[in-house]
């Protein structure tokens, strides 16, 4: 017997997870969220030793695990935001913050138990898809947007999130005053973008480099994605990506109200990732 067959024969001794009603499952170790039949890693079928936990079972816990799909996954979804989103920003950000605290509701977040710092940067980086820092003294707290530019324009972004702000800073309780602001950390430097062939995960982050470690499970996992420029793939591993992801941002783009067709445009970036069939399967879960 392969040491392969051993490992899957220990991982089909174990004890099997508890099955979701809502479909909604999450996994302690690489903090991915799912949405899935039954809970089995969907990326890495039968040899994943750890079960999608159902969110009925057990809770997650901080709306910091929520922000791997701003910082790692494609920019796809905040791309085309950027786009569709041209007028009444403030509301528009008031909206989609609402939007957001629903969606953490939905997926058993005890909102009463999240710390309001937290779930508030959690909004942030998963909206805009930048990675966020904080400046904080006795009477403010500024939230620096880190290469912004790579996805929005500042003007925008900054009127959607001042709105967003001025609603959560109620709803939420926070003392401080709340701001933002911007810095540039890559300049001109080309994002990167990666595909694991074993997962079959996406990922956009940092500087392009030709390989680099998984972002979710950098401890753990023994494969490393390249970059796309590096490697083939079928479109149909993008779509499974979006199929399984909470649908979050499906939420955003559907509550912008009067937004124009954005099918070209999604195309434009879709091509960026080489992938040139399959678009009307991914405009399904955005739209």
């Amino acid at each position: 017997m392969t040491r392969m067959e051993m490992i899957k024969n220990k991982i089909n001794s174990l004890p099997a997870g508890s099955k979701s009603e809502s479909n909604h499952y999450w996994c302690v170790t690489c903090k991915k969220f799912f949405v899935l039949d039954k809970p089995e890693c969907p990326y890495m079928t039968g040899m994943c030793v750890n079960t999608p936990i159902a969110v009925e079972n057990l809770a997650p816990e901080s709306t910091e695990a929520l922000e791997k799909f701003g910082l790692f996954y494609p920019k796809i979804p905040q791309r085309i935001l950027s786009d569709i989103i041209t007028e009444n920003f403030h509301e528009t950000g008031k909206n989609l913050a609402k939007i957001y605290l629903d969606f953490i509701k939905e997926w058993k977040f005890d909102i009463s138990k999240q710390q309001p710092l937290q779930t508030i940067k959690s909004f942030i980086i998963i909206l805009t898809g930048c990675e966020t820092a904080q400046r904080i003294n006795d009477e403010s707290i500024t939230f620096v947007l880190m290469d912004a530019g790579k996805i929005w324009e500042k003007n925008k972004i900054k009127e959607i999130l001042l709105g967003s702000l001025k609603y959560l800073k109620k709803i939420l309780d926070i003392d401080h005053e709340l701001d933002l602001d911007f810095i540039d950390i890559l300049g001109e430097r080309e994002v990167g973008k990666y595909f694991c062939a074993k997962c079959g995960m996406f990922f956009e982050f940092g500087i392009r480099r030709d390989v680099v470690t998984c972002p979710l499970m950098a401890q753990k996992c023994m494969f490393d994605p390249q970059h796309i420029d590096k490697v083939d793939y079928p479109s149909d591993k993008l779509v499974k990506q979006f199929e399984i992801t909470p649908g979050i941002y499906k939420r955003f783009i559907k509550s912008i109200g009067n937004k124009v067709d954005f099918s070209d445009r999604l195309n434009e970036i879709l091509l960026d990732w080489k992938v040139r069939d399959n678009q009307e399967k991914i405009m399904k879960q955005l739209a």
